[in-house]
């Protein structure tokens, strides 16, 4: 280190760099330090760079505070640098890691994470010793440690306390993250589910129990999802066990319930089924996000069958909606995710058969007694700078119950469809929208200042009075993805008070009733048709 110029004080920043001193997990981070002690010679200063130089296990570290000490005129020595491991007990370190797991599979990424987690020290003196052969350094290290054990087989076994039960005997692969030469199996019985699988260590009992993120509990959670929408009613389920499959047979590890652990049944009487194929939802047994969107989705689904209060019913249907319409998005904000859903329903109205004749038997009356118009606009489009968007979403619309009740609604907002001309980068906002941008083009140059308002009162009408066909299923995207998307604010935000808090039933909950029923119908079509899903890239 070159001599450097330094001043004899206390800087007031530090602590800053005492902190930066003592983080164990990122040597560069000391070396930092270093650097600010060597410009101050203050008793705080050479008290770090002592510490540094006597125990950092880091050599270049050591180095450099001792480099910094003999630059402030300390009378230093510097011991050589060890030879061998910086670590001695690194390889049972790594092994311990690589048990932590559990026999689920991971990635060098896993690994790294949980490694710099649990020995911070040790993972900085191995990233800094190997530099760019830290990753295949790890990789080798497990690839012995995987020599040294056998592969772990074992049995999951679920019986259900219902012998009139018939059904055909299922058998389906199934994967597990991480898993590249080998799948787990499901043996799918009348009272019986069976899962085969096996793991590179032995199993954690208590994660597959408990913890959602291991591969066996996920297994288990997907073949009772297939299990009750197979039989389409309520089992409760008997006994779970365990069994570790050795040459000479199975040997229970576990079994459930125990004195302590009880099972938890995941549905109960209430449930009588949902109309879902099972042909149609086989793909939760893979590994991808379309898989995960089916089974959170179902996993919703199913509950809503149980509830007893329709707040909690709708607030299950929507999170089941809810991951279907963000697996269309594929990271897009929620209302491109809306968009797509519309488009994909539009798009091929045979998917949705149930809905259509659900939407068909709807009047504008009942949609006006049912939905909340003017709370819902007014709420969504509360200022003048929305007006614009207001216009968008009315052309958005062809349907004449739907118009009715738009043009119902219409005067609300008369002022300021009347004064939209006046709107700051009014132009900019038509342009936003492909389908309205000519609205504004061919009507600007007008003498009458009202002329927006009345072409958009001349739409309604006209909607309303010369019906478009086969435009039906625009009240099930209305009321699914519009009406809905305002009741999740206003329930969810606590924007009303808890619903099961109240001593007869009110509106909103007769409300809820109606809404449920048309979203659930949606959701399980949806599910159903998701070999047809389309997301965006």
């Amino acid at each position: 280190m070159a001599k450097k110029d330094f001043e004899s004080k206390k800087p007031n920043n530090i602590a800053e760099y005492i902190s930066l001193a003592n983080d164990i997990s990122d040597f560069q981070n000391r070396l930092i330090a270093i650097d600010f002690f060597s410009k101050y010679k203050c008793f705080d200063s050479k008290k770090e760079l002592y510490r540094l130089m006597k125990t950092d296990r880091i050599f270049e570290v050591k180095e450099q505070a001792f480099r910094a000490l003999q630059n402030l005129g300390e009378d230093v020595r510097l011991t050589k640098k060890k030879k061998g491991k910086p670590v001695k007990t690194i390889n049972d370190k790594l092994l311990i890691l690589h048990n932590s797991f559990n026999g689920d599979p991971y990635t060098i990424t896993d690994f790294k994470i949980k490694f710099k987690y649990l020995y911070p020290y040790i993972y900085d003196i191995y990233n800094y010793e190997k530099k760019s052969k830290f990753d295949s350094f790890i990789t080798s290290s497990i690839k012995t440690f995987a020599k040294t054990k056998i592969k772990h087989n074992y049995s999951i076994n679920l019986s259900f306390s219902a012998h009139d039960t018939s059904i055909t005997k299922e058998v389906f692969e199934m994967e597990y993250q991480g898993s590249s030469d080998t799948n787990d199996e499901l043996v799918v019985e009348n009272n019986k589910l069976t899962i085969k699988c096996n793991r590179t260590a032995k199993i954690n009992l208590i994660n597959i129990v408990f913890s959602e993120s291991n591969s066996i509990h996920n297994q288990i959670i997907k073949s009772l999802i297939y299990y009750y929408i197979r039989v389409n009613r309520f089992i409760p389920i008997q006994e779970i066990s365990i069994n570790r499959i050795k040459q000479t047979g199975e040997e229970a590890i576990l079994s459930l319930p125990t004195a302590k652990i009880d099972i938890e049944q995941i549905l109960n009487d209430k449930f009588q089924g949902v109309d879902i194929p099972t042909a149609n939802i086989v793909d939760i047994f893979k590994i991808n996000d379309k898989s995960n969107a089916i089974q959170y989705a179902l996993t919703y689904l199913l509950k809503s069958k149980i509830t007893n209060e329709e707040s909690e019913r709708f607030e299950k249907l929507w999170k089941s909606f809810n991951s279907i319409y963000y697996y269309f998005g594929n990271g897009a904000n929620e209302n491109e995710c809306h968009r797509l859903m519309r488009d994909f329903i539009l798009a091929d109205p045979t998917l949705f058969s149930k809905s259509l004749h659900k939407a068909r038997t709807i009047t504008a009356k009942e949609l006006r007694e049912k939905v909340r118009f003017y709370e819902l606009l007014s709420n969504d489009y509360d200022t003048k700078e929305k007006i614009v968007s207001f216009i968008a979403f009315i052309f958005r619309y062809h349907n004449p119950v739907i118009c009715k009740n738009l043009f119902d609604n219409i005067s609300y907002f008369e002022a300021d469809l009347k004064d939209i001309f006046n709107l700051d980068k009014v132009e900019s906002k038509f342009n936003k929208f492909d389908y309205i941008k000519e609205l504004y083009h061919n009507n600007k140059s007008s003498a009458d200042n009202e002329i927006i308002f009345k072409k958009i009162k001349e739409y309604l009408k006209d909607k309303v009075k010369n019906p478009v066909a086969n435009t039906e299923l625009e009240i099930i995207i209305f009321i699914c993805i519009k009406y809905c998307y305002y009741l999740r604010n206003k329930i969810f935000h606590a924007e009303k008070q808890d619903l099961t808090f109240r001593f007869a039933k009110n509106n909103l909950i007769f409300e809820l009733e109606w809404v449920n029923e048309i979203l659930e119908t949606l959701i399980i079509e949806l599910i159903s048709a998701n070999s047809s899903w389309t997301r965006r890239i």
